[in-house]
């Protein structure tokens, strides 16, 4: 069957993923969320269909949320999730996948966490070399036998903890968008003016009058630009200062601007 893979990257763990799939599976291509919400192409005749996404406030990432209840699959035998994340089983993207998906009169196949490096820099540093190192190796491992289960279509279900109080935790997050970029700073005596941070912007939310960056307030939360600028110029607040950045190792930024 032929498959298609949408995902969301703001760091490379999901590309990385998408990426590793399309590479071992046959008649596979993959696709960004965000490039395909910009051209407003919301339909897909693959018979496989596959979404790879960070785990955002324990649930889906905004725009995975919108492309996927637009997203038209007619042809759709086979639907399976990965959720990215510094911490597995923690939370309900798969569960808010599968609310959207049966008003579609479809449902969900498979689904696993893969856990790679967190990059919520708001809420702890990212983790140690060695420690990335090891999670790495652990997740090329899962992602073959995960690769296995979708050539066969084989259906696996995963643990979601806390899918009550995530609820409302990710809900309350939604709700507050408007917000969500009210503490990014720029120290423009770092900032060299490269416009790296509007380049990986999933959303456009990023503009540069005067070169460096202004948030425009329709902020998804993906910290792109945190992790992605080469002077660590940007910040939220003074909690994520001094914290090390991360981009997967096997993905260039310039593949994420797209993405």
């Amino acid at each position: 069957m032929k498959t298609a893979i949408f995902y969301f990257s703001a760091t490379g763990n999901s590309l990385y993923a998408a990426q590793f799939l399309k590479d071992t599976l046959d008649d596979t291509e993959i696709f960004s969320i965000p490039a395909l919400i910009r051209q407003k192409i919301f339909t897909t005749d693959a018979e496989k269909i596959g979404f790879i996404f960070p785990q955002h406030y324990f649930g889906l990432p905004i725009l995975v949320e919108e492309f996927v209840e637009r997203l038209e699959m007619p042809n759709a035998k086979y639907i399976f999730a990965i959720a990215t994340c510094g911490v597995p089983y923690w939370g309900r993207p798969f569960t808010d996948l599968n609310e959207i998906l049966a008003k579609k009169n479809l449902r969900q196949n498979a689904s696993w966490f893969l856990r790679l490096v967190s990059n919520y820099l708001m809420l702890r540093d990212t983790a140690a070399d060695w420690r990335i190192k090891i999670r790495y190796w652990f997740a090329e491992r899962k992602l073959k036998k995960i690769a296995a289960m979708i050539s066969q279509n084989e259906l696996h279900s995963t643990w979601e903890v806390g899918k009550n109080s995530g609820k409302k935790y990710h809900d309350d997050w939604e709700r507050r968008r408007a917000d969500l970029d009210k503490n990014f700073i720029c120290d423009v005596s770092k900032c060299v003016k490269c416009g790296l941070c509007e380049k990986i912007c999933p959303v456009g939310n990023i503009q540069r009058p005067h070169g460096s960056p202004e948030w425009q307030h329709h902020c998804v939360e993906c910290l792109g630009c945190l992790h992605v600028c080469p002077k660590q110029a940007i910040d939220c607040g003074d909690v994520t200062k001094g914290r090390k950045r991360y981009i997967h190792w096997q993905i260039k930024p310039s593949e994420l601007f797209n993405a």
